[in-house]
């Protein structure tokens, strides 16, 4: 078990004692909660600042404009709150707002816009060479939507922007940069990309009552495999109504929906594309390796329907959620942020990272769905581009020290499991979290048609999708072509990128 750092060890704590107050206080109305004091919490090592320069910029505004999906998405507000209100995310973004626009003399303004209106406004805004926004925050699917148009900036080319410094997700930008282009990024300024990133979570009632052992111990072992996931998942499946059939009624091993086989992709180390030797994107899906380890995942615990529970589309079905909150299932397929949907849950629950295919597999992998996360992004046509760095810069590296240990205590806080491992276990899943291009730029609609391999959508009416299959060789011959096709306009596109 690797050492944890004072911050890590004092958030358990804190955790551990909230656990035992009032579950009055937890009802509280959050317009009457005290504001959380998002002070960083003293470290052994010194915090890291910035290296800018010493300048202010006269209260000029600096605008934000980020997508929205539906009422639910962002799950957080990440860029900029009204007021304090006790929430630790909501008051650290506060504070760090406070910092920068006090130490800058800068006014942080904010936009939202729901995503369609919001990429149709960036295009035409750029299209019309207006200087409208400093900063855009699109999600993930918005990119295949919007690259072509050559909105934005290379983000390599801003001063001040260091992304070896820690605030920055050194994923991302090894992900993002493409022959030199690097249009999008992510730091610690973000939580939404954090929030909706794959895990795995158990429940510790039924690993307890089933003596499953310690699933921690798996993870540190290097054992926590897709096989191991079936065999201690086998040990819980029951049919509770008795009638013979598994159904909405009965105890499962594994809940989750279409969107887990990206994810299991991933944590097998398989990805869409790749990139040469000049950063140049290839693809990559077309492997045995990656053949081998997505057919095990579906015909091992997908598809074996006493094993697993996929309720994506089908009418009036009750949500893998709520089965795992009334001790349903002793593993769930979610997100980080998915502790928020699991607030009435009476029995207590861990988080893990989703499981290698292989447990000689150097880490584990979890992919940052591209359909509820933000990226931050800077239109071709703003000016004031010092600017820009100077304070994005700021806001990664003070959030660094606020925003985002207030995440890993919004995460933690209620009825996520409250030892140490759990601190373990957030680093593990955030510090390899995949962001695959051939995801966020959706070659040939490629990446879609896999999410639905389940054949859920294909049976709900929209033949569009394809039809449930393991058979991934022959899956993958049908979008070949097209998937070649892709990738030569996205590399044409990026040496028009490069001529700009």
């Amino acid at each position: 078990m690797k050492a944890k750092s004072i911050v890590a060890l004092l958030l358990a704590g804190l955790m551990l004692l909230s656990s035992c107050s009032n579950a009055a206080d937890k009802n509280s109305a959050v317009t009457t909660a005290a504001p959380v004091d998002t002070t960083p919490v003293e470290t052994e090592e010194p915090k890291i600042e910035p290296e800018l320069p010493d300048i202010t910029f006269d209260g000029k505004d600096f605008r934000f404009y980020q997508y929205e999906n539906s009422d639910t998405y962002p799950r957080f507000d990440e860029i900029w709150v009204e007021d304090q209100n006790g929430e630790p995310i909501n008051d650290a973004v506060y504070k760090r707002n406070s910092v920068i626009e006090e130490k800058y003399k800068t006014k942080i303004t904010f936009t939202t816009d729901d995503y369609i209106t919001f990429m149709d406004n960036v295009k035409k805004y750029v299209g019309a060479s207006e200087d409208v926004y400093d900063v855009v925050l699109p999600m993930g699917h918005c990119v295949a939507h919007m690259y072509t148009s050559n909105v934005f900036y290379n983000l390599h080319n801003i001063e001040y922007l260091d992304f070896e410094k820690p605030w920055w997700d050194q994923n991302a930008i090894e992900s993002f940069t493409l022959a030199g282009y690097m249009p999008f990024a992510v730091s610690d300024m973000l939580v939404n990309d954090k929030s909706e990133t794959a895990a795995i979570y158990f429940n510790k009632k039924l690993a307890a009552d089933y003596n499953v052992g310690s699933i921690y111990e798996h993870v540190y072992n290097n054992t926590w495999t897709m096989d191991k996931l079936a065999e201690l998942g086998k040990m819980t499946s029951e049919d509770l109504n008795g009638d013979s059939q598994f159904n909405d009624e009965d105890r499962y091993g594994f809940l989750a929906g279409d969107e887990a086989v990206t994810a299991f992709l991933y944590s097998a180390g398989g990805r869409f594309v790749s990139k040469d030797g000049d950063g140049y994107p290839i693809l990559s899906f077309q492997s045995e390796y990656n053949y081998t380890a997505i057919q095990y995942y579906l015909e091992t615990i997908m598809y074996d329907e006493r094993l697993t529970r996929n309720n994506s589309f089908v009418a009036d079905a009750k949500s893998t959620t709520k089965m795992f909150e009334e001790d349903q299932g002793l593993f769930l397929y979610g997100q980080l942020g998915t502790t928020q949907d699991l607030r009435e849950m009476t029995s207590d629950f861990g988080i893990v990272p989703v499981p290698k295919y292989q447990a000689s597999q150097e880490n584990y992998a979890s992919e940052a769905l591209v359909f509820k996360g933000s990226l931050i992004a800077v239109p071709i046509t703003t000016q004031n581009t010092e600017m820009i760095g100077i304070i994005v810069e700021a806001m990664s590296a003070e959030s660094k020290y606020t925003v985002r240990p207030a995440f890993y205590d919004t995460v933690l806080k209620d009825k996520a499991t409250r030892d140490a491992e759990s601190v373990d276990m957030l680093d593990i899943i955030i510090d390899n979290m995949v962001f695959d291009v051939g995801n966020y730029y959706n070659l040939a609609y490629f990446a879609d048609y896999f999410l639905r391999i389940t054949g859920s959508v294909y049976n709900s009416g929209n033949k569009a999708y394809p039809q449930r299959t393991s058979d991934i060789a022959s899956f993958y011959a049908k979008y070949e072509k097209q998937m070649n096709k892709a990738l030569e306009d996205l590399i044409e596109t990026i040496d028009e990128w490069n001529e700009m």
